[in-house]
């Protein structure tokens, strides 16, 4: 499928499903998937499984099978879904870590960042390895993923992975800043006001960096959260059982996925009660943090 086809089957999806008109996006698809094209099997498959409630189980089974059937011929973010799809996927069975493998190689940009994660913190099956961390982020980081250019960019400062290299780690930290990377803002400013990593000291790039931060704070107020270790298996029913919870309003997978970020509304519910529901959801049986 051309990129420009595909961006404007996408927008127009998007609208459908905020008109919450399924069978319009089925339509937009359902030529390109009878002509056999990945990609339209994998947009269909991913928006009804991510969009929508998920009410139909004769849906969902369809939507897995075109999530298969997009693997197969592979779609590098079919791949990577499937990994990461299922009741236990996040055990790091050895069968995760190959399809993880594969969806990188093949070029999912969601595979290559969790593999830079996974080498640098060594919490899969492959030992932790920071030059093929910085290798992996590098991939993902060129390709205009905003974390993946902090981490590289830090690395680079550190010399992590890899020879010490300030010019590009700066490059790699300005470019995630000028994404919306917060991590990026606060080591920037560090970095041109103290000489952090050997950086040299620049009163103008640091005030300017400064007051980049304090706007884009201003713009996007830090939502509440709690830091949660994770408990074993964190299987899907788990997590619908999370988003569930009155006044939690997302979660995030920190350090190779063994801790989790819940975020919440402090209006609909105290730390204690979070805790209490996290534990009877099955995520975690220590308090958060």
């Amino acid at each position: 499928m051309e990129e420009l086809l595909g961006r404007d089957l996408l927008a127009k999806t998007k609208r459908a499903l905020e008109a919450n008109e399924w069978n319009a996006v089925v339509g937009l698809w359902q030529p390109w998937i009878d002509a056999g094209d990945a990609e339209a099997e994998y947009q269909l498959a991913y928006h009804y499984l991510m969009c929508t409630p998920r009410d139909d189980d004769s849906t969902c089974d369809r939507m897995e099978e075109l999530l298969r059937s997009a693997a197969a011929k592979g779609h590098p973010d079919a791949v990577w879904f499937l990994a990461t799809r299922g009741e236990g996927f996040r055990e790091r069975s050895s069968d995760f870590d190959q399809e993880l493998l594969r969806a990188g190689q093949l070029g999912s940009i969601l595979a290559q960042r969790a593999l830079g994660v996974m080498y640098a913190t060594g919490e899969w099956s492959a030992p932790k390895d920071l030059a093929e961390a910085a290798r992996w982020y590098r991939l993902a980081a060129e390709r205009g993923e905003a974390e993946s250019q902090y981490d590289l960019g830090f690395m680079l400062l550190l010399g992590e992975g890899g020879s010490k290299n300030i010019e590009e780690g700066m490059m790699w930290l300005e470019r995630a800043a000028e994404q919306g990377a917060s991590s990026a803002f606060g080591l920037l400013v560090d970095c041109y006001s103290n000489g952090f990593c050997g950086v040299p000291v620049n009163t103008a790039k640091a005030q300017l960096w400064r007051h980049r931060m304090e706007e884009y704070e201003r713009r996007h107020p830090v939502r509440p959260s709690r830091r949660y270790s994770v408990d074993g298996t964190v299987s899907q029913s788990s997590l619908d059982r999370l988003l569930a919870i009155e006044g939690v309003t997302g979660f995030g997978f920190l350090a190779g996925d063994r801790h989790l970020a819940v975020f919440y509304e402090r209006e609909a519910i105290s730390p204690a009660e979070l805790d209490e529901k996290i534990r009877a959801a099955g995520l975690s049986d220590l308090p958060g943090e």
